[in-house]
């Protein structure tokens, strides 16, 4: 016994559609340029741990710089902003326990 299955042709447009669609998502998220984590942005010095990351904001040429301070001795996490490093100033945007993040993120 032979059974016969016919596809409505609707159906199949929209299931090649969406796998076009999958296909194109996909490759355009491997396109995508994120934060690159590189060793030579972190510095680790006793008690200190220090990172730099790009913040998001600022020009092209010049973006905003984050600065990550973890003190291991107190357990605390400080967030520093860099907004133009011409100006010599860092301001002081985040910060606290780090004990009492996890604890919250749990």
């Amino acid at each position: 016994m032979n059974q016969k299955t016919n596809l409505n042709p609707a159906a199949a447009v929209l299931w090649a559609s969406a796998f076009v669609i999958g296909a194109l998502i996909i490759m355009q998220a491997g396109r995508l340029s994120g934060n690159q984590a590189n060793a030579t942005m972190v510095a680790d010095r006793g008690a200190y741990t220090l990172m730099t990351a790009n913040s998001g904001t600022g020009g092209d040429a010049d973006p905003d710089e984050l600065l990550y301070v973890i003190d291991s001795r107190e357990q605390i996490l400080l967030v520093y902003e860099i907004e133009d490093a011409r100006k010599n100033q860092i301001l002081l945007r985040d910060g606290g326990s780090l004990d009492a993040m996890f604890t919250r993120a749990r």
